[in-house]
């Protein structure tokens, strides 16, 4: 998965869910059908990328560059994850 800050629509946004498997990028309702070979599925993956994006990259932020801002008080900028994910 990849994240990507768009200044000009402040929204901080998961571009990206996708897997390697079998030399092959798997996207889409494929990688959901490869995600539960696993046991996983769009609930994990979901909150695998809050975690990600949360915890991982603005949390890391928040706390060590930006101090006015937090995971609470996000001024206004937006968090948009994957439609595959939201659906």
């Amino acid at each position: 998965m990849s994240f990507k800050y768009d200044s000009a629509n402040k929204v901080f946004l998961q571009r990206d869910v996708y897997l390697y498997a079998d030399d092959q990028e798997v996207e889409g309702s494929d990688f959901l059908k490869r995600l539960a070979a696993y046991g996983k599925d769009r609930t994990w993956l979901k909150k695998q990328s809050k975690k990600v994006a949360e915890q991982y990259i603005l949390g890391t932020w928040f706390k060590n560059g930006s101090s006015r801002y937090s995971l609470k008080n996000l001024g206004n900028m937006k968090i948009e994850y994957n439609k595959l994910i939201e659906e």
